[in-house]
């Protein structure tokens, strides 16, 4: 399939390709597992079924012939979901035309690859994923194109999904054993297999960017189940700061929620936890050199640091991260859009600063994460919230 990336505006020849992002009725996607053939891009990893244009195919046709020959099935009916442009060094010009469909009855085949195999959202972090297919796919569970997909499969009701019931039922099993109320939500949280849902008209996205696990959101939603067996500081102090009630240690923590999902929990502390610590210690150094040079020009602090960190302003890197997610130009970002434009930066940082520098910035990070967990425990020894 095409190259990934960002969007470049070109006038020079495109190289077009398209694909289909398949989903069953349980909301499980059909991936390809492409040939070990060292020859290909990308032997070896999973993909969306999809591929080059021939000459003169539109997208739509494109995208139809290359799922028929990869796994012998005919989409009918698609609706496009996003396109993907990039220009290389060289000036060549790639364009990704993507677009979703039911997956179609009958027994998928592999025409191409090594294997055909539908997974669930929670599995598709963990799979080398060809191109910019993580990214996209990650932006594809997030939308409401895959919701749609899920109110279908479950009779477009809200609340938990049926497949969650297990993970309910466990917490309610914990609780009813006698367990720190505290043990049964990390072991409820583990069972979770839903990446976003929408409970009494209010949405939970749980996976950011498919790669990120925002544990704390799931335990507030959680919480709210547990009966009154969590005291309201309790309550506040575990969703405010993360603090658990009870000691639990680091490996029980990651036994408890599941291999997976602590790698996405690592994911979210590094890339949002951290790199939002890394955003505050830059704007205080702003801060403080202007209360010592009072002749230093007065850009908004914000600009300034995310010049130094980023070396773009943070309205230019706003802008970028809009065209590249296909956002709308000039609304305000929505707090669910403030994280992933966060998870985006801090990948963006990856990209473009050489290793010492990102070693630097994240040392410089976690010492300001550490000490306001010090001022925090400073505040409750003396009784302040």
């Amino acid at each position: 399939m095409s190259r990934p990336g960002g969007v470049k505006r070109s006038t020079v020849p495109t190289h077009l390709s398209a694909g289909i992002i398949l989903v069953d009725e349980q909301g499980r996607i059909l991936l390809e597992h492409r040939s070990d053939d060292p020859s290909i891009m990308f032997p070896g990893f999973w993909g969306i079924t999809g591929g080059a244009a021939q000459g003169g195919e539109s997208p739509e046709e494109a995208a139809r012939r290359e799922v028929l020959e990869e796994t012998g099935l005919e989409v009918e009916e698609m609706r496009p979901f996003r396109v993907y442009q990039e220009e290389d060094a060289s000036g060549l010009r790639y364009e990704l035309h993507i677009f979703h469909a039911p997956l179609p009855p009958g027994e998928a085949r592999p025409g191409e690859g090594q294997d055909l195999r539908l997974f669930s959202p929670p599995e598709l972090p963990q799979l080398p994923l060809a191109y910019n297919h993580a990214e996209v796919l990650a932006e594809f569970l997030a939308s409401d194109a895959y919701q749609g997909y899920q109110s279908a499969e479950a009779g477009a009701s809200e609340g938990a999904s049926g497949t969650d019931g297990d993970a309910l039922a466990l917490l309610e099993a914990e609780l009813a054993a006698g367990k720190h109320w505290f043990l049964a939500l990390l072991a409820a949280i583990g069972a979770w297999r839903s990446p976003s849902e929408t409970v009494d008209g209010r949405r939970y996205d749980y996976l950011i960017d498919g790669e990120a696990f925002d544990w704390l959101l799931l335990a507030e939603r959680l919480v709210e189940l547990l009966d009154g067996r969590a005291s309201e500081q309790e309550r506040q102090t575990l969703l405010s700061s993360g603090r658990a009630p009870i000691d639990v240690e680091p490996q029980e923590f990651r036994r408890l929620i599941g291999e997976a999902k602590h790698q996405a929990y690592l994911n979210y502390l590094y890339g949002i936890t951290v790199e939002e610590a890394l955003q505050l210690a830059v704007e205080e150094e702003v801060h403080k050199e202007r209360r010592c040079y009072t002749w230093l020009g007065r850009e908004p602090v914000d600009e300034v640091a995310f010049q130094r960190i980023y070396g773009k302003g943070r309205g230019e890197l706003v802008a970028l991260f809009r065209e590249e997610r296909g956002l709308h130009q000039g609304d305000s970002l929505s707090f669910d859009d403030l994280k992933l434009f966060t998870y985006w930066l801090f990948k963006y940082r990856l990209r473009h600063c050489d290793r010492a520098r990102v070693a630097s910035d994240t040392r410089k990070a976690l010492n300001q994460l550490a000490q306001l967990q010090r001022a925090a425990r400073r505040r409750r020894a003396v009784g302040l919230p």
